[in-house]
């Protein structure tokens, strides 16, 4: 598997993969299982896409952690939950369908090694909704030993580097509070010792660290327990043509080292590719305007695979609200002259002591929701007031104490970011608003209200920190508002947020066995699609953490056991 070659591919197997994210390796993997012969192929020179340099978290409603206590019976409440969220912008049919299916395919991959904890207390996105979950329906991927992959670790796509501490060592959320107070808790000190003194003997052997979590994890627990099975995963492997015989798709034409070759498919083709928020052609095209010039996702989410879908005459689904599942990100440009582009996602916005301003020097949005519905909120505020960018403010000792962007707590000196553009400041507001160009009168009143709110405890121009979600990503030794704080003392710092698609929620059009359909409606034999590849089965919107993973395990999944001849079946009762 560590090396990928003309002479690596076969002429025939019973089921092709191409893409190598959650969604494709799910489906390789559950087709192993079911006893297909499998090939994956991926187009870039890593394994991963997007899924290795995501958090790897997978919403999973009613899942088998949840049976109990609590949260037992929780079918009903995502059934509630999810028909308010989606409405008639998704089809019913298919979100049943997710919901039968995902706790079942958790369960099915269990035994090979693709273990999860429950997030106990990881609330669901939109807690102004009937039916959303206080907790349980995301899964956090399990710790993972990259060492045991052998040399295909160095083929497992990294994470972005700005999230990793010196540049390669990985830590989740709760170990990075706890490593904060490493000068203050023995414990928090031993696991700081832990995690470098491990760093330091990988880096002897390795690029980076190979104590993996997150979204790392769930990739490799994937791609180990492909290798276990000896199931081929090959890179550098780009997809040319799909072809036909009769109605039936068979095979596909490839390109590798320069030279193509014909692959037969006996029971299918799954394409999986992360959808298109990598190319800048397809979001001119289905993204609202001004269209997002960069995306944290991977490069090869380029929509390749959603045109070879056409080609074989598969339809797209109709828009979505937006067609993206979004990040507000800032941008920083590195040494090496490439452009980090930085999600925003809970480790600041819902913080106290931070606003969000457009171009007027107003408040446009609730900082505290959910990356997705604040940039949402940003394309909505830009109709009326240029948004885009908009602009995050702190004071000094925000950066201090929660970081800011790729801006970590306890950062002594902000010079280089100061210098690269990354970060404006001054002395005054006054100052700082000369420095972002904004009217310093309005964004002097704007802090000025907001720092009424924080005093009380309530936001009643956006009723930040109002429900679980946002209280949650706050601070809960500030009070009486966790996500409330005041703006009183400077100097003062801005970065600019960008929208920035994730991922991309229109797609091929697909049945409930991710069988992708024709302009007839009808399903083209031999053609699953899976991922962001195909339509959202949540039109477009985004239910909690996981919500991508989530659908596009369980459809892989599902695209696999119906090419091996085990269509799902809900089992009553």
């Amino acid at each position: 598997m560590s090396t990928s070659s003309v002479s690596d591919i076969p002429h025939e197997v019973d089921l092709l993969v191409v893409g190598s994210g959650a969604g494709g390796l799910t489906a390789a993997l559950t087709g192993s299982l079911s006893g297909l012969s499998v090939l994956v192929v991926e187009h870039l020179a890593e394994i991963g896409g997007t899924s290795a340099r995501s958090s790897g978290t997978v919403w999973v409603p009613d899942n088998h952690f949840m049976q109990d206590g609590a949260f037992a019976g929780d079918r009903q409440r995502a059934e509630t939950y999810l028909e308010a969220l989606v409405g008639d912008r998704g089809s019913r049919e298919m979100w049943q369908r997710f919901l039968d299916a995902a706790p079942e395919m958790i369960k099915a991959l269990a035994p090979a090694g693709v273990a999860f904890a429950p997030g106990l207390t990881a609330v669901d996105y939109r807690q102004d909704l009937p039916g959303a979950g206080m907790g349980g329906r995301p899964l956090y991927p399990q710790e993972f030993d990259g060492r045991r992959l052998g040399s295909d670790f160095e083929r497992l796509a990294a994470p972005l580097r700005e999230l990793m501490l010196f540049g390669g060592l990985m830590v989740t959320r709760p170990e990075a509070e706890k490593l904060l107070k490493a000068d203050q808790s023995l414990s928090a000190f031993w696991l700081g010792a832990r995690l470098i003194v491990r760093f330091l003997v990988d880096r002897f052997h390795h690029s980076r660290g190979t104590r993996l979590v997150l979204g790392n994890a769930l990739v490799a627990r994937l791609l180990f327990a492909l290798q276990t099975r000896q199931v081929p995963v090959l890179t550098r492997v780009q997809v040319d043509r799909l072809t036909s015989e009769g109605e039936r798709l068979t095979s596909a034409e490839v390109q590798i080292e320069g030279r193509s070759h014909a692959i037969s498919a006996r029971k299918g083709v799954i394409l999986a590719g992360g959808g298109f928020p990598a190319s800048p052609e397809l979001r001119e095209v289905h993204l609202p305007k001004p269209v997002a010039a960069h995306t944290p996702a991977s490069e090869g989410c380029d929509g390749s695979t959603i045109k070879l879908a056409q080609a074989a005459g598969a339809m797209l689904g109709p828009d979505t609200l937006d067609n993206g599942q979004w990040f507000p990100s800032s941008l920083l440009m590195r040494d090496d002259c490439s452009i980090a582009v930085f999600p925003h996602i809970v480790l600041d916005r819902a913080k106290p002591g931070c606003i969000a301003v457009d171009q007027t020097g107003n408040r446009f949005v609730n900082e505290a929701v959910s990356y997705h519905e604040f940039v949402r909120g940003m394309y909505r505020a830009h109709a009326k007031a240029p948004a885009i960018p908009a602009w995050l403010i702190a004071t000094r000792g925000f950066v201090a104490r929660y970081g800011l962007g790729v801006i970590r707590p306890r950062t002594p000196l902000l010079g280089k970011y100061i210098r690269s553009g990354y970060l404006k400041t001054g002395k005054s507001v006054a100052a700082l608003a000369a420095e972002i160009k904004v009217p310093e009168e309005a964004l002097e009143a704007t802090i000025a209200r907001f720092n009424r709110f924080a005093a009380t405890g309530k936001d009643t121009d956006f009723r930040r920190g109002e429900n679980a979600y946002e209280r949650g990503n706050g601070d809960p030794q500030h009070g009486p508002n966790p996500s409330l704080g005041p703006l009183d003392k400077g100097p003062w710092c801005a970065v600019a947020l960008h929208p920035t698609p994730l991922g991309t929620s229109r797609g091929i059009a697909i049945d409930p066995d991710a069988r992708a359909l024709g302009a007839d409606g009808q399903p083209i034999p031999g053609l699953y699609v899976v991922g962001n590849d195909a339509q959202s089965v949540f039109g477009g919107e985004y239910p909690g953490a996981g919500g991508q993973l989530g659908q596009a395990m369980t459809f892989g999944w599902l695209a696999a056991r119906h090419a091996a001849g085990h269509a799902f079946k809900r089992q009553e009762g």
